[in-house]
């Protein structure tokens, strides 16, 4: 008895820790660490591209899209809509702004809540070339926090965003990420330390 319960324990065991791996993990750095993962990312580049900035010319409307539960935690008000720029809202001019659905509209017995979609959130965005590539966009922080400034490939997948004092780097393995790397920044945009995400 007691050794079917040891087998069906390790069993279990060994799944949980499978399933933790299936969802990556991130490992800690110091500054020596977080130094040495700088190149591999490009970050001067990086920092002199948020340092740039852009000149916001046009307003554009992003659904809110939650991450799914494999997905790392990161910094500010991220969602995964903010991953690429195909998955935005088409951009609208600045009188067209989004309505929500009369609540006469709702079918199937389901309540308004659950049938009417938050408003898409309004943000500013730049289409030029930029450092890391072309367009940026900054994205209004929400319930005190600050905004995101999110800057894209050519290709239109995100290259990295600046938020508070991080700046979290994204790095891409044709249309999947790898890892993500969040580099903690004094006021000049020095590296001080840093976390970086394995995907599985």
């Amino acid at each position: 008895m007691r050794t079917g319960f040891a087998v069906i324990f390790c069993f279990c065991f060994s799944f949980s820790l499978l399933a933790e791996t299936e969802r990556g993990e991130w490992k800690e750095y110091g500054l020596k660490e977080v130094l040495g993962r700088l190149k591999f990312y490009a970050f001067a580049k990086i920092a002199q591209s948020v340092r740039t900035g852009a000149s916001f010319d046009q307003e554009l409307y992003v659904k809110e899209t939650p991450c799914g539960q494999d997905f790392p935690k990161l910094e500010g008000n991220f969602q995964c809509a903010l991953l690429k720029v195909s998955t935005l809202e088409d951009k609208l001019a600045e009188s067209s702004e989004p309505t929500t659905p009369s609540v006469a509209s709702t079918t199937n017995g389901l309540t308004p809540a659950r049938t009417i979609p938050p408003l898409p959130i309004k943000a500013k965005w730049y289409e030029g070339r930029t450092l890391a590539g072309k367009g940026v966009l900054s994205l209004p922080g929400k319930e005190g926090q600050s905004e995101l400034k999110l800057f894209y490939h050519t290709d239109g997948k995100l290259s990295h965003y600046h938020y508070e004092d991080k700046i979290v780097v994204f790095d891409w393995k044709g249309q999947e990420l790898s890892t993500i790397l969040t580099v903690k920044v004094d006021h000049i945009l020095r590296p001080l330390g840093g976390k970086e995400y394995f995907f599985p």
